[in-house]
């Protein structure tokens, strides 16, 4: 097998399955063959079994255990005969991976499927060889029917791709824009490491126009008998008329081709925007997951790498991008151009990129000499500068931190008007949403350059994680996104370290993806996926957030230098090559030991945090001077609601915990490695000794997780809680701004899982009214703004708003709303309370929002309003007027040219109180014609935040969701598991549960947003609960505090 296959650190290989193309085959290897003697045990066992069995086969690669339960008919001693037989040939044949076992028991009396690893339908049987990704835990995992049918559409390994020669040429110049197409010719040299007699690679939306061709490297003969499709799988299996001998060379070749050149924003796709009333076509790409397949045949996997020559056909006025630089231009007549692309290195299909355009650039050249550019429509090529800039530098320093060189001659970057996500990280061709690249000063805000840098940064850390070490399977797509999206800050820190980017990680990360993954219907980062639609569940706040928070922890108890030391050893042993997570825990665990650093069990540590969901809250119990004790439960957020059974932990959801603490003695917070107290998932618990813990009295107080390196949350007795919150109200400044959001999101999180009471929580708001870091703001508004979305439409609302008045003005009269001189963080705090002065009501907000932006209607052309806060005037503005306010909002979105500004009069048109301009809006939100598809899902989302168009916008969900699914979001239907999340956050009734179940009863398949819609179901009950709760609690307080 290839390199990159191998998994060096484990002790299992891929599971290797040949199906037999409805043609006998003496060569056999691996694979599931039904000979003689298993076909008789088959019949003996379906005999056994006549009456109504089960069979329940755990499996998910070898070396795992494998569990059948078989019920057969017992002779009249008890025994049942054929019992033994009949169950080792089950659990050999599944650990072999061969699922079809599964069909082989009868569909009567069966007491569970084998969904792990699931039958293939019925399809053009092959001599081929299929791989599973390895795992090293059982996962249980249920089907429900939001599920869509589990396919094997695994590829045949039996042929290795050396090289691609790729010719594309699309045709959007002359003809009505409904009828672009492009075609295109693939030829691949493949080594065969099996024998085969078939070629198997994926194709999806293509016909096959031209011809098709197979030739063995040394032979003139062609090879090529038939071929045929499977479209369930999106394969085109090729066959051919001799067999293809391992060790021997190939090359098919399909002359033409050709797919339609449409706006879906997946595989090579048509983009577009407008000068005057021109409008300007370009053709450009997404590949990932699954979509490379949509624009040529090929062998659409991440782990299958191969080298790409790339050839692009444009016309003459137009220029062509790819991943590598252009060697030559051939003058193809007829006014095209040919641009011939130099030869990638060994690369994953899904991390191609092709764009044709009219564009500019701006460029530089990093200190190591690589060519880096940015590309922007000619009209925002001005706007480049900033992520150039940040660009330039952070590779630099990825370069310097990882010891390894950027590989590629040039780094591209391309700011793409349609572009469904917020960037991509193509080797050498990053393309962006414009938001995502592109920055005016004074008209974008502190936020969106943030934005600018983080995305950069984010996707230069991919040429390395993703790109140069690649996930084996999509399973570990978290070794892609957990990395990148920790390494994010490090790279900001490094041209920023002013905006403090590892404290903001704690609020926009971890205390982020805590309320994701306090579910019950949460998963591991490490997940079992196989069908498209399962890839595109994951691409989620897990996979990211989790990820990076975990990594994150990894890097506080290890410590700095065997963390970076231990990712290079890891990048230098697999690059070019695709991983599997064991591989990281082996190359970190190496180097601690090398290092004779204490804690070298990486594996054993880090696989509670990625092998089972949720996490861990660590209750300290205080008691005499000098000891704490330590125990550990799962932490949930409804922790009666009903487990799906979907996933099951093998550590009983116990985790090891590296834990830290400080105390009202030491006020210590610079905690590092040599503090880490490692808590066993195997000990109930965990007792402390230490002089330096005090007694248990007055204001004393221990705080566990010092700076939140751990992903855990900490509990304490009622006196320990009480002292903390003394210390809040006496001198704040005591405890680290870190530390006071997480006493915050710890209380209030404790709270709605009822392991803390309301009252204690409500209390940790108290001292408010002297926090001035945006930190500690950011953490109360989150909690509380939930608290007012539970309330929004509650009697208790009003006592609530005043509440939020009084913890709000003091901070707003102090701060106003001149953002002159700001630095980045005070721009964010600012940001933030005059967000919740205007909105609860504080009517200085109100009237000077209203004022700034009728002087702006004045003077269109002469905007006053500081960036950082125009969100909030914007949205105030439109929320008091009407018709006039929304129409001027809307004028201006069409004609703004900086895409962060559109994204903001978007975000405010749906800050109106009129139902019949919701209503058109909403209409408007599924157009193309009015609003990009890109940005459809923020706009259904937007309306639904509004308390007037929450209802208008779950009846327009409803009504379109069959439209959206399988039209409008085809190709991108990774988008509905934000949109479900985000219009159905809010529902807190049982009316709206019922209507919610109903909705999801009706729905045969439900499609990637299967996952996201379990989740709504359980949050809708937890917020039900929530209300029930803790409503009379939060009334009673109130009052007493004379709300």
């Amino acid at each position: 097998m290839p390199s990159e296959y191998e998994l060096s650190d484990i002790n299992v290989k891929y599971r290797h399955e040949n199906s037999v193309n409805g043609e006998s085959t003496a060569k056999m290897s691996n694979g599931f063959y039904i000979t003689t003697a298993k076909a008789f045990i088959l019949v003996f066992l379906a005999l056994a079994i006549a009456v109504g069995v089960g069979i329940i086969v755990h499996f998910a690669g070898p070396a795992r255990d494998v569990e059948c339960k078989c019920t057969f008919p017992t002779t009249g001693d008890g025994s049942s005969g054929g019992e033994t037989a009949a169950l080792e040939q089950c659990k050999t044949w599944a650990s072999e991976g061969n699922s079809d076992i599964c069909s082989a028991c009868p569909s009567q009396g069966s007491s569970a499927t084998c969904p792990t690893v699931p039958t293939a339908p019925t399809a053009p049987t092959q001599a081929t060889k299929t791989t599973t990704p390895p795992q090293t835990t059982p996962t249980s995992v249920a089907t429900t029917t939001a599920t869509p049918a589990v396919l094997d559409v695994r590829l045949p390994t039996a042929l290795n791709p050396l090289l691609y020669t790729v010719e594309l040429q699309p045709h959007m110049y002359t003809m009505n824009s409904e009828e672009f197409t492009f075609n295109g010719s693939v030829r691949i040299l493949f080594h065969c490491v099996e024998d085969a007699n078939n070629i198997t690679l994926h194709i999806n939306k293509l016909n096959i126009t031209g011809s098709i061709s197979v030739t063995h490297e040394n032979e003139i003969e062609g090879l090529y008998n038939r071929h045929e499709f499977d479209t369930a799988r999106q394969f085109i299996i090729i066959y051919t008329t001799k067999e293809l001998m391992a060790g021997q060379n190939y090359t098919v070749d399909i002359t033409s081709f050709v797919g339609p050149l449409v706006p879906d924003l997946a595989g090579l796709y048509l983009s577009s925007y407008t000068r005057g009333d021109e409008k300007i076509y370009i053709a450009t790409s997404q590949m990932q997951p699954t979509d490379a397949r949509k624009t040529f045949p090929c062998l659409d996997e991440p782990a299958i790498k191969s080298e790409f020559e790339v050839t692009l056909v444009r016309k003459r006025h137009m220029k062509s991008i790819s991943n590598m630089p252009i060697t030559n231009k051939i003058d193809r007549g007829d006014d095209w151009i040919a641009d011939k692309f130099q030869r990638t290195p060994k690369m994953s299909t899904y991390l191609l990129a092709f764009i044709i355009c009219d564009f500019n650039y701006t460029e530089n050249t990093t200190e190591n000499g690589v060519t880096y550019r940015a590309w922007a429509r000619p009209e925002a090529i001005e706007q480049t500068p900033y992520s150039l800039k940040v660009g330039v530098e952070i590779l630099t320093f990825f370069e310097e931190y990882f010891s390894i060189s950027y590989p590629l001659p040039k780094q591209d970057m391309i700011a793409i008007p349609d572009f469904a996500a917020g960037a991509m990280e193509n080797w050498g061709l990053i393309t962006y949403r414009e938001t995502a690249m592109l920055y005016e000063a004074g008209v974008s805000s502190e936020g969106n350059k943030q934005r600018v840098a983080v995305v950069v940064s984010h996707e230069l850390a991919h040429q390395w994680f993703g790109n140069l070490v690649t996930p084996s399977w999509w399973d570990d797509l978290w070794l892609n996104e957990g990395f990148a999206s920790y390494v994010e800050y490090m790279g900001v820190d490094h041209v920023h370290p002013d905006w403090k980017m590892f404290e903001q990680f704690v609020v926009e990360d971890l205390q982020d993806v805590f309320n994701f993954d306090g579910l019950i219907s949460s998963h591991p980062v490490y997940v079992p996926v196989a069908h498209p639609d399962e890839i595109n569940e994951i691409f989620d706040r897990i996979s990211y957030a989790k990820g990076a928070s975990i990594i994150r922890m990894m890097r506080f108890f290890l410590g700095d230098a065997t963390f970076q030391h231990g990712l290079t050893r890891y990048l230098n042993s697999l690059r070019y090559g695709a991983a599997f997570h064991d591989d990281l825990w082996f190359a970190l665990g190496n180097q601690s030991l090398a290092e004779s650093n204490p804690i070298s069990n990486v594996k054993e540590i880090m696989d509670t945090w990625t092998l089972q969901m949720n996490y861990p809250v660590v209750t300290i119990m205080h008691g005499s001077s000098g000891s704490i004790t330590l125990k550990q439960h799962r932490y949930l957020q409804d922790p009666n609601a009903t487990d799906p059974g979907k996933y099951t932990s093998p550590f009983g959801y116990k985790w090891n915990i590296p834990f830290t603490y400080t105390t009202s003695t030491e006020k210590r917070f610079d905690v590092t490695s040599n503090d880490v107290i490692m808590m066993s998932k195997d000990e109930p618990s965990i007792p402390i000794d230490n002089a330096n813990i005090p007694a248990a009295t007055g204001n004393n107080w221990v705080l566990g997780n010092p700076m939140q390196y751990g992903y855990y949350r900490v509990n304490y007795d009622e006196r320990n809680w009480i002292a903390l919150i003394e210390q809040l109200r006496s001198d704040h400044s005591v405890v680290h701004a870190i530390n006071r959001a997480q006493i915050i999101n710890d209380a209030w999180s404790l709270a709605r899982s009822g392991d803390l009471g309301m009252s204690l929580a409500l209390r940790t708001t108290e001292y408010l009214n002297n926090e001035r870091e945006w930190i500690p703001w950011s953490a109360a508004s989150s909690q509380l703004g939930f608290v007012g979305s539970m309330l929004e439409r509650h009697p208790l609302y009003g006592s609530f708003t005043k509440f939020m008045q009084n913890k709000t003005s003091s901070a707003f009269e102090e701060l106003t709303m001149n953002n002159t001189g700001a630095s980045h963080l005070e721009s964010y705090l600012r940001s933030t309370i005059t967000s919740l002065a205007c909105s609860y009501g504080i009517q200085a907000c109100v009237d000077e929002a209203k004022q700034l932006y009728s002087q702006w209607m004045r003077n269109p052309n002469n905007n006053p309003i500081d960036p950082g806060i125009k969100s909030t005037v914007y949205c105030v503005a439109i929320a008091e007027g009407g018709i006039d306010e929304w129409e001027f909002a809307w004028n201006q979105y069409q004609t703004a040219n900086v895409a962060a500004e559109k994204s903001r009069l978007l975000s405010a048109l749906s800050c109106s109180k009129e139902t019949w301009i919701l209503s058109r809006y909403l209409d408007m939100a599924i157009d193309p014609n009015q609003i990009r598809r890109q940005d459809s899902v923020s706009v259904i989302v937007y309306i639904s935040r509004n308390t007037i168009g929450r209802s208008l916008a779950w009846d327009f969900f409803r009504a379109k969701w069959d439209f959206l699914l399988n039209d409008y979001f085809e190709g991108i239907s990774y988008v509905l598991s934000g949109l479900i999340n985000n219009v159905l956050a809010s529902f807190n009734t049982e009316f709206e549960l019922t209507q919610l179940k109903a909705f999801v009863d009706s729905k045969d398949d439900l499609g990637s947003g299967a996952r996201a819609f379990a989740q709504a179901l359980e949050k809708t009950q937890s917020n039900i609960n929530w209300m029930t709760a803790n409503v009379p609690v939060i009334e009673s307080w109130l009052h007493d505090q004379g709300y």
